[in-house]
């Protein structure tokens, strides 16, 4: 049976890694490797149903880009290791409750995503997932169609900085196998629910020497209570892409591509106050991700995985340029690209 090996959770435990990113950028992870769903279908039509507990765990370190600018007045160094976990319960064959958190740890000071000092240690936001691996398949064509909802709760501090109460998703994809090949394509709809419009920082629990400041002022909102500037997305739509290629029965060489919408609670009168570049109306934001991966199935269930993977905005500043969403160091003092290597276990 050809593999496709992508190692869904070690890039999700990637994600993680980079937790003020991840907060804005909200895109779904790839649809999970065609091998689990045919393994599953061959055990039911023998007979032979697996254990309905396991995990999935993995280790990820990650070096940003901005680690090897030569010039120390705007290089912004990256080392994060990270440890993902997510048991899962198999209702059916095809039918799994999950459950995903991950720990990182930088071991550098790295300002571009909110690690202020050495060692720190950060707690990703906890998901619970139900997903069925195929809904159906489309007579014909040989596309099965999968889909599934999750819910995130705030356990990271970024989350908690953003007053989430929690978020949920729907997401739905269709994938086809043709000969080495596995392609997917999947879309999703988030909604998250935040107490405030805005982050809110509660002075009574950081501190009087810890200054809150930004460039059109602070909004006191009650005693404690301060709105730092800024605003929380209210919903998002996002897109994937990916294409697998099985080299041999272990190697597979992946590409994914995903491009996501979020849209602001706030809305914004056009004055003239507006940038020039600005739009009328509720505030959007646009991200993309490149990743490119090469995976060894050491086992059933060992995976090592060597990548890359770029998060940027869809086109530059001034409206006018398309940003390439692949291996982009060219402003890699801001680490928009990260090299990773991963193991990942299924058990």
């Amino acid at each position: 049976m050809r593999r496709v090996i992508l190692c869904v959770t070690s890039w999700m435990v990637l994600w993680a890694a980079f937790p003020a990113q991840a907060l804005e950028r909200d895109i779904e992870t790839a649809p999970p490797a065609i091998t689990e769903e045919e393994r599953i279908i061959e055990e039911s039509k023998a007979g032979t149903q697996p254990f309905p507990l396991g995990a999935s765990v993995s280790l990820t370190q990650a070096l940003g880009g901005g680690t090897f600018v030569e010039d120390p007045h705007v290089r912004r160094a990256s080392y994060d290791v990270s440890l993902g976990l997510s048991p899962y319960w198999r209702i059916t064959p095809l039918m799994q409750l999950s459950a995903s958190i991950s720990v990182s740890q930088s071991l550098v000071e790295n300002f571009d995503s909110a690690v202020t000092s050495k060692n720190r240690t950060l707690l990703s936001d906890t998901s619970l997932a139900l997903n069925h691996m195929r809904l159906f398949k489309i007579p014909g064509v040989g596309v099965s169609v999968r889909g599934g909802v999750s819910l995130t709760f705030p356990t990271s501090i970024q989350s908690q900085y953003r007053s989430q109460y929690f978020s949920s998703r729907a997401n739905l994809s269709l994938s086809k196998v043709i000969g080495p090949v596995y392609l997917a394509y999947g879309v999703s709809f988030s909604k998250n629910f935040n107490r405030y419009t805005s982050p809110v920082i509660d002075k009574s629990e950081v501190g009087d020497h810890v200054v809150l400041a930004h460039f059109d002022g602070n909004e006191q909102l009650t005693t404690d209570l301060v709105a730092t500037g800024g605003n929380n997305t209210s919903f998002g739509v996002g897109n994937q892409f990916l294409v697998s290629w099985n080299i041999t029965d272990q190697i597979s060489l992946a590409a994914m591509y995903g491009f996501n919408h979020a849209w602001t609670y706030n809305t914004y009168e056009d004055d003239d106050l507006a940038g020039a570049y600005a739009d009328a109306g509720r505030g959007m934001r646009e991200s993309q991700m490149g990743l490119l991966d090469i995976s060894y199935q050491v086992n059933d269930h060992l995976t090592l995985s060597l990548g890359t993977q770029t998060m940027v905005a869809p086109k530059s500043a001034n409206n006018e340029d398309f940003i390439f969403p692949f291996l982009n160091f060219s402003n890699n003092h801001r680490n928009n690209s990260s090299v990773y290597l991963s193991v990942g276990g299924r058990y």
